[in-house]
């Protein structure tokens, strides 16, 4: 089995709200365990960046999916590696809500990543999105204590 991370960015359609995006990521963890997926999702400003790991035929199933689902628009991929390990192994699919909880440490984590303190996936590069990702994923850890 060859494992994957697959990195993209998108924008939310008109009308989803974060309460939408809970119910739906709720399905999706159940779906995505199923598979043998993981990952996180950040989400604010009505944008989208998630990180997607596991096998690579079925990260890519779902990778389709998404960028074929009318609740996104302009879903860019942003890089496709293979992995040794996975960055998120706990997490079928973590949600962040970028404008809710410790946004202070969100945004200093974004400033260092990405060198801008906006939510903005689809200008950041793969390096930027996997650091911030990765150090999103410390502090969340942190702050659930994990």
């Amino acid at each position: 089995m060859l494992t994957i991370r697959l990195l993209y960015s998108s924008a939310a359609a008109v009308g989803m709200t974060y309460g939408a995006l809970a119910e739906l990521m709720a399905q999706a963890q159940d779906r995505n365990s199923a598979h043998g997926i993981t990952g996180m999702l950040c989400y604010g400003s009505g944008r989208f960046l998630q990180a997607l790991e596991g096998d690579r035929t079925a990260v890519n199933a779902l990778y389709h999916r998404i960028a074929t689902d009318k609740r996104h628009r302009a879903c860019q991929l942003i890089s496709v590696e293979e992995i040794a390990a996975r960055d998120f192994p706990e997490w079928s699919m973590k949600v962040v809500n970028w404008e809710d909880g410790d946004t202070a440490r969100r945004r200093a984590l974004l400033a260092a990543d990405a060198g801008t303190s906006l939510f903005d996936p689809g200008t950041m590069t793969n390096g930027q999105a996997t650091a911030f990702l990765r150090h999103l994923a410390d502090l969340e850890r942190e702050l659930a204590g994990d």
